[in-house]
């Protein structure tokens, strides 16, 4: 049987949420621990209530699958510090196209780990979109010294969210997505504020732009777009999902167009172009060894 029809209708209005994450950030004035713990603890408390007595099935999970529950929320959580952070230290054009790899890193780590294969066309897919975030973030592209830690920041990123899908993978087998959502939310938002304590981060002083950016990060790129990656995993396999992802320069710029007045140079049309075609031919690929039946 083929992967069900709703995770396709999650991901078309799902990337497109994720995607809006470094614009929504612009709204707000907070260190990337305080943006980290907000959105993603405001989008647990929204999500225990729409779980609610499901949520009794986390108690008589196995050690392992707490395990493997608490292990992808630290991931993405971390992943979370490293690109605000690395967005902080390097270019924005050095940034998105070291974690455009991700595609390429989630897939070895998948074959590795699961056995899956990437088909032909999935890999035509990943070089496409590849090759379109670099010609979308070529001119702005600075190889300096300065830059190092953030560049360095951002691939441990990419890492970081190979770790959390792949994990998640394992995980959802025997757990209904908004369960899964809320506890990975929930542990993710507890270790930010543990790191917003330790490094004296605000708790709560913050202005009413910056709550309206918490909130606002907590319903788009995580309730939206993070849970439509997590009923997905369960389905399609993980280099597949990232290959779809990579449509995020295309659709964050685009917004970024008619929201902030910014530019789209010649080279970025040709980029947006090469991500439409590679998105197009990640979505209708047939399925693969690794994409579960419902």
């Amino acid at each position: 049987m083929p992967t069900p029809k709703r995770i396709w209708i999650f991901l078309a209005i799902g990337i497109p949420a994720l995607s809006q994450s470094a614009n929504i950030i612009r709204l707000g004035d907070a260190h990337p621990f305080a943006i980290a713990a907000w959105r993603l603890s405001l989008a647990a408390v929204v999500l225990i209530p729409l779980a609610g007595p499901k949520l009794a099935r986390l108690v008589s999970l196995s050690p392992r699958e707490k395990l493997l529950l608490a292990g992808a929320g630290v991931a993405l959580a971390l992943h979370l510090f490293a690109w605000i952070a690395a967005v902080q230290k390097t270019t924005v054009a050095n940034a998105t196209l070291v974690l455009a790899m991700n595609p390429v890193i989630t897939a070895l780590a998948a074959f590795f780990i699961f056995g899956e294969r990437a088909s032909g066309g999935l890999k035509i897919a990943i070089l496409l979109g590849v090759l379109g975030v670099a010609a979308v973030g070529w001119h702005d592209l600075a190889f300096e010294p300065a830059h190092l830690s953030g560049d360095a920041l951002s691939m441990l990123s990419s890492f970081l969210f190979t770790a959390y899908l792949l994990i998640g993978k394992r995980a959802r087998a025997s757990v209904d997505t908004e369960v899964y959502a809320a506890a990975i939310y929930g542990v993710a938002g507890l270790v930010g504020f543990v790191a917003m304590l330790s490094s004296g981060v605000p708790l709560v002083d913050y202005s009413g732009q910056t709550w309206l950016c918490f909130g606002l990060m907590a319903l788009v790129p995580t309730l939206i777009g993070h849970t439509s990656l997590n009923a997905a995993v369960r389905y399609l396999p993980a280099a597949r999902i990232t290959a779809l992802t990579l449509a995020e320069p295309l659709l964050a710029g685009t917004v970024a167009f008619f929201a902030f007045g910014e530019r789209v140079s010649k080279g970025a049309f040709v980029g947006y172009s090469f991500i439409c075609a590679s998105v197009l031919i990640a979505a209708f690929q047939r399925r693969t060894q690794g994409e579960k039946s419902p």
